[in-house]
């Protein structure tokens, strides 16, 4: 069974680079660890040092990265769900293939699919652990949005207009009912959106201490409350031992529940940048906690 780790929180908090250094002392404490991001502007392998493809790469012993782009997704996108959105589309309209590049490039279909991707991965079970950097938080937030519409939007509703329009009536070729095909999606989005408040799926805010990004985590923790999406704690990166910064941090404590997990990374002279910079950045941070949560 492999476990997740999702890092949410608005562009510029560092989640890349704790997403890596996390996945780092995983794959050092002997776990089989993927290190996937899902953030478009990418920086994963300038975090690693080392170049990272649309695909797992081996690292490290015992560590895997993919950095996916959004072409990289919608290419992905076309080889799983193409023919089948071809298949349905062509049963109801007078359309030909190039339906499939028209709705590769719709709205929301690049966040809908990255959230099937990790899923997919996840669901292979191939890794203990799979730490998962997420796009900034509009787009993150925009991921579960579009989740939960799609599955709300599959309904019965579309497979009466389907009904309807007599698609069972003309296909008489042998293959595979439209409908099937839907309500397929539809179980699909169902089983994303139960992967991500599953025990084996924990979310981690990752902010700074400073007042706007307290008021976005304020805002994401909640949001990722509403979807029943647990949480396993708070990244404070950039930590200063002096006010206002430590007034900013009593703030964030006050609004999460008492006893919520509070990880506090210290303020660095440069980013880190390599394994050995990466591995040193969460040395205070009690992964070995983390790492329970898998036997759980």
């Amino acid at each position: 069974m492999t476990v997740v780790f999702s890092l949410w929180g608005k562009g510029g908090v560092g989640k890349t680079t704790l997403s890596s250094s996390l996945a780092v002392r995983l794959a050092e404490m002997g776990y089989r660890t993927l290190l996937i991001s899902t953030d478009f502007v990418p920086s994963l392998g300038d975090v690693l040092g080392v170049d990272v493809p649309p695909r797992p790469t081996k690292i490290a012993e015992n560590l895997f990265a993919e950095q996916l782009t959004e072409d990289s997704i919608i290419e992905l996108w076309k080889e799983r769900f193409g023919e089948e959105v071809y298949r349905v589309a062509s049963s109801i309209f007078p359309v030909g293939r190039e339906v499939i590049d028209y709705v590769a490039g719709a709205p929301g279909i690049v966040e809908e699919f990255a959230l099937y991707y990790v899923y997919e991965r996840a669901r292979g079970g191939e890794y203990d652990f799979l730490v998962w950097d997420t796009m900034a938080t509009g787009g993150g937030l925009r991921m579960l949005r579009i989740e939960k519409e799609f599955y709300d939007h599959l309904g019965d509703a579309v497979k009466m207009y389907l009904r309807i329009k007599g698609v069972i009536e003309k296909i008489k070729t042998g293959s595979a009912d439209p409908l099937e095909l839907i309500e397929s999606w539809r179980k699909l989005a169902h089983d994303v959106l139960e992967f991500l408040r599953s025990s084996t799926h924990k979310a981690f805010l990752v902010a700074r201490p400073m007042y706007v990004d307290l008021q976005v985590a304020r805002r994401v923790y909640q949001e990722l409350l509403s979807f029943g999406i647990p949480l396993g704690g708070l990244f404070l990166n950039m930590h200063v031992e002096e006010n206002p910064y430590l007034e900013v941090e009593e703030e964030y404590r006050r609004f999460l529940p008492q006893g919520f997990p509070v990880f506090t990374v210290p303020l660095l002279d440069r980013s880190p940048r390599g394994l050995e910079e990466l591995r040193r950045l969460l040395s205070s941070v009690p992964v070995e906690e983390l790492v329970r949560l898998r036997k759980m």
